[in-house]
């Protein structure tokens, strides 16, 4: 649980689409939307935003770019995959973007997703491999950020002679985001994170991830904050919005029975999200929490959803704070108008509602 000297932080997604997955149209890439709903984050009181990478995407460290040039406060979290950018290179990267936008830049390390993800890239390795590489490249990252002379450097993956930045971060280093639920996920989270972010799940799913984790961060002495995702379906009242969830509902399967997606073998990855999915499915604590998405689609779309008012909302995303979550990356469906509503309806409730509650906890502790 945070101090309230300590507040939350309240994160975004940028999408180069208008549309989102239920939509009917198939995604076309729009680069005049990365400004537009950056702006509308911004506007929404948002704190920082994620900019996903994968095999087919779009450049993470370009779309940035294009974010925090676009914007005045917003913070970044910058997905980024060890293997393809030298460490020496992409520290220089993010410190210069760091520099140019006022202290804002942070990277999310993603080591994959998949082995396929990676091998469409060229890289071969397996997923222990990939972590043992994530967990140097960080090393190296934060040595060039901090170090104020050359130095060299000589690991399992990188080598490097007389390695050195002229450009440092701001504010001496840039947070670094980590995910990762395998042993070595955890592992290295808790050695290198600052911040552990952490898929959707049940109030007891993310509770025991968390203390797993603080487990294993607290010999080191360290004390990572706690990140995690989850989709809202917002509406005036809980009938409107889990109305809404059905009609979110059936234009998923619509577009996936037109596009002939259901019934294929998605592999491991998407078996497990199916089976987490199961696991955190209609739990008395959680009655706002919907897998419905991740479950029609055979785990295609791995999302879970929290559905209501606004006010059941903040009540539902409080009892995640309860348990050490203090970075919410929420979104909705809609992007600019669930935006703008979440803006308004939520993020300030909850907000009020975290620190009246850490407040109280000060007092009687």
């Amino acid at each position: 649980m945070m101090s309230p000297a300590d507040p939350i932080e309240i994160v975004g997604l940028i999408s180069p689409y208008r549309g989102s997955e239920v939509s009917p149209q198939a995604p076309v890439y729009d680069p005049a939307f990365v400004p537009e709903i950056a702006r509308a984050y911004e506007q929404a009181g948002y704190d920082r935003v994620l900019i996903g990478q994968n095999a087919r995407s779009a450049d993470s460290l370009v779309t940035a770019s294009w974010v925090a040039a676009a914007t005045t406060r917003l913070k970044l979290m910058i997905a980024h995959r060890p293997g393809f950018i030298a460490p020496t290179m992409a520290a220089r990267a993010l410190a210069t973007l760091d520099q140019l936008s006022g202290g804002r830049a942070g990277v999310h390390i993603i080591t994959a997703f998949n082995d396929v993800e990676t091998q469409c890239d060229g890289d071969y390795l397996t997923k222990d491999q990939r972590y043992h590489r994530s967990r140097e490249y960080v090393e190296v990252l934060r040595k060039m950020w901090s170090s104020s002379e050359p130095f060299d450097h000589e690991g399992d993956f990188y080598r490097c002679n007389a390695a050195f930045s002229e450009v440092h971060p701001v504010h001496g280093t840039i947070p670094v985001f980590w995910a990762g639920t395998s042993e070595l996920g955890l592992r290295y989270g808790a050695e290198m994170a600052d911040v552990y972010a952490m898929a959707p799940g049940s109030v007891a799913q993310v509770a025991q991830l968390v203390g797993k984790l603080r487990a294993q961060a607290a010999p080191p002495g360290r004390n990572p904050r706690f990140s995690m995702s989850m989709r809202l379906v917002v509406a005036d009242s809980d009938e409107a919005a889990w109305n809404r969830a059905t009609q979110l509902l059936r234009a998923v399967e619509e577009k996936q029975a037109r596009l002939g997606l259901l019934g294929r073998d998605l592999g491991a990855a998407a078996a497990a999200a199916v089976d987490h999915a199961a696991q955190a499915d209609g739990l008395a604590d959680d009655p706002q929490l919907w897998t419905g998405l991740t479950k029609a689609t055979q785990g295609r779309l791995q999302v879970m959803c929290l559905v209501g008012s606004p006010d059941t909302l903040v009540e539902a995303l409080t009892r995640y704070w309860h348990v050490g979550i203090d970075n919410f990356l929420i979104t909705g469906f809609d992007w600019l108008a669930d935006t703008a509503r979440i803006g308004r309806d939520i993020i300030p409730a909850l907000r009020a509602r975290t620190q009246a509650l850490a407040r109280e906890a000060v007092v009687a502790g």
